[in-house]
C-alpha cells in the first residue's frame, strides 16, 4: 500500500541538518580510521591522526546536540510495521548515538592516556584538553574504539538497507529527513541518489585525502641529522632559525655578540688603545631559528620571543660575552599542531622549563670576521657544551651578525617516549641566527 504523502510529518530543520552532516563525518571517520593503519611512521601519519581526533570531537558535540533535539523536540510517530522489524530499527538507533558518541570518548582515552603526551588542537587551532583518567585505561580504551568501528560499518548497512526497504515499499521515511520544500516521492527518491552518492564520495575523500610529503603538511620535525657533522664549518648564511624540535629551543643561542671586525688598521709604530667591551642592543626583526629533520622531510621554525646580552669588542676578546635567553613558548614551525607538541611534555615540556639559556664561556677570532664562542646552553633542565660559530661586521655603531650552532637533542632529554628514537626523528639539530645590534651607552 501507498503510504507516501507530501504532506507527511517532518523532523526539525535542526534535526534535518544535523542527521545529514553527522551521516557525512560518520563516513568520512570510518574511511579514515581504516586508513591510518597503512600510514607508515612520518609526516602523513601524524597529520592523518591529527584530523582524526579534530573530526572525532566534532561528531561527539554534534552528537550531543542531536540527542538533545531528540529528546526535546517532538519528532513524527514511527512508521506501522512488524513489532520485529520496529525493534530492530529501534536497536539500530539506539546504537547508533553509542556508536557517535563512544566512539569519540573511546579515542579521547587514547589520546588522553598515550605515552607520548601532546595537546590535541582542534583543526590545529582549538585546544582540547586531555581527560583525568590514569594508563590503566589505554587497553580497554583501545579495544573498544576498534571495536565500535566494526559496529559503525555494520549499523550503517543496516540503516541504509532500511531507508531503501521502505522507500521500495512507498513509505515516506526518507522523506521525514527532508525540508518540506524537497515534497513528494520524486523529490524523496533524488534526495536517496545524491546521499548514497554523497556516501560513497565521503569514503573515497578520506581514502584519497592528501596528508603530507606523500600528502599534505609536515608533522612534527626534530632534529636534522647531519647538522651535528656539518655545522660547525658550515656557519649559514641563512639568516633564520634555530634547530629542531627540541633543539630549537637551543637556538637561543643565536644572540651572539655584535662583534667588531679586527680592525685591520695599516701599522703605525704607535701603539692603539685598545677598545673595552661595550654593550651592543639587538634590533627588531632579528630571527632565531631552527632546522630539523624528520623521516627524511627537513623542517624548519623560529622563536618569537628571545633575548641576547651582550657585551663585546674585538679588542678585548676574553672580556667580552654572549647571553641569549628564549622563551620556547613561542615556537612557531607555521603548524599549530606541531607546535603544541613542540611546547608539550614529550618534548620542551614549556610548563616545567619555560626558557632556554645560553652563556658563552669564551670568544676567539679565527680569521677575517669569523668568530667561535664556546658556551654551555641550559635546555629541557639539562645543561650541555654548544658551540656557537658565527660571522660578524661592524660599521660604526652598527653590527651585523649570523650563524649557526649544533646540537643533540637526545643530550637534553627532548623528545621522550616514541619520540626518542633517531631512526625518526634525528638526532642532530641546526641552531641559525641572524640580527643587526646597534652599539650602546
Amino acid at each position: 500500500m501507498n503510504r507516501f504523502s507530501s504532506s507527511t510529518a517532518r523532523y526539525s530543520l535542526a534535526a534535518i541538518i544535523l542527521h545529514w552532516l553527522l551521516a557525512a563525518l560518520l563516513l568520512f571517520q570510518l574511511s579514515l580510521g581504516w586508513r591510518l593503519e597503512t600510514f607508515a611512521p612520518g609526516v602523513a601519519q601524524f597529520n592523518a591522526f591529527q584530523l582524526h581526533k579534530s573530526i572525532g570531537i566534532s561528531i561527539l558535540l554534534l552528537s550531543v546536540l542531536r540527542l538533545a533535539i531528540r529528546l526535546m523536540v517532538r519528532r513524527p510517530p514511527p512508521l506501522r510495521a512488524h513489532p520485529l522489524q520496529m525493534r530492530l530499527a529501534s536497536a539500530v538507533h539506539a546504537l547508533l548515538y553509542v556508536v557517535m558518541i563512544g566512539g569519540p570518548i573511546t579515542g579521547w582515552i587514547l589520546v588522553s592516556t598515550a605515552r607520548v603526551r601532546m595537546q590535541t588542537m582542534l583543526f590545529g587551532t582549538v585546544p582540547w584538553p586531555d581527560l583525568p583518567v590514569g594508563r590503566a585505561w589505554h587497553e580497554p580504551a583501545e579495544t573498544l574504539h576498534g571495536l565500535i568501528g566494526w559496529l559503525l560499518a555494520g549499523l550503517v548497512v543496516l540503516h541504509v538497507a532500511g531507508a531503501l526497504y521502505h522507500h521500495l515499499l512507498r513509505e515516506d521515511l526518507v522523506a521525514r529527513m527532508l525540508p518540506r520544500a524537497w515534497g513528494g516521492r520524486r523529490a524523496a527518491t533524488t534526495a536517496l541518489v545524491l546521499a548514497l552518492i554523497g556516501a560513497g564520495g565521503a569514503l573515497a575523500a578520506a581514502k584519497f585525502w592528501s596528508f603530507g610529503p606523500g600528502g599534505g603538511s609536515a608533522p612534527i620535525e626534530a632534529a636534522t641529522e647531519n647538522a651535528a657533522d656539518n655545522a660547525v664549518d658550515n656557519a649559514m648564511d641563512n639568516a633564520a632559525a634555530p634547530a629542531s624540535l627540541a633543539e630549537a629551543a637551543n637556538a637561543a643561542l643565536p644572540a651572539n655578540g655584535a662583534e667588531a671586525t679586527v680592525n685591520e688598521v695599516a701599522a703605525t709604530p704607535v701603539v692603539e688603545a685598545k677598545e673595552a667591551p661595550v654593550p651592543w642592543r639587538v634590533e627588531a626583526g632579528g630571527r632565531l631559528g631552527f632546522r630539523a629533520d624528520y623521516s627524511g622531510s627537513a623542517v624548519e621554525g623560529g622563536f618569537k620571543r628571545w633575548e641576547a646580552d651582550i657585551m663585546f669588542s674585538p679588542d678585548d676578546l676574553a672580556g667580552s660575552r654572549i647571553s641569549v635567553e628564549v622563551d620556547l613558548a613561542s615556537v612557531d614551525s607555521g603548524d599549530g599542531q606541531r607546535d603544541s607538541m613542540l611546547t608539550s611534555e614529550s618534548f620542551f615540556d614549556v610548563a616545567t622549563h619555560p626558557r632556554a639559556r645560553f652563556r658563552s664561556t669564551s670568544i676567539a677570532h679565527r680569521g677575517g670576521n669569523r668568530y667561535r664562542a664556546p658556551g654551555t646552553l641550559t635546555l629541557h633542565g639539562q645543561s650541555r657544551p654548544v658551540t656557537l660559530d658565527f660571522t660578524l661586521d661592524i660599521d660604526g655603531d652598527t653590527a651585523r651578525a649570523a650563524g649557526t650552532a649544533t646540537l643533540r637533542r637526545t643530550a637534553f632529554g627532548v623528545g621522550t617516549g616514541e619520540w626518542a628514537a633517531t631512526d625518526t626523528i634525528s638526532d642532530g639539530v641546526t641552531v641559525t641566527f641572524a640580527f643587526t645590534a646597534k652599539r650602546g651607552e
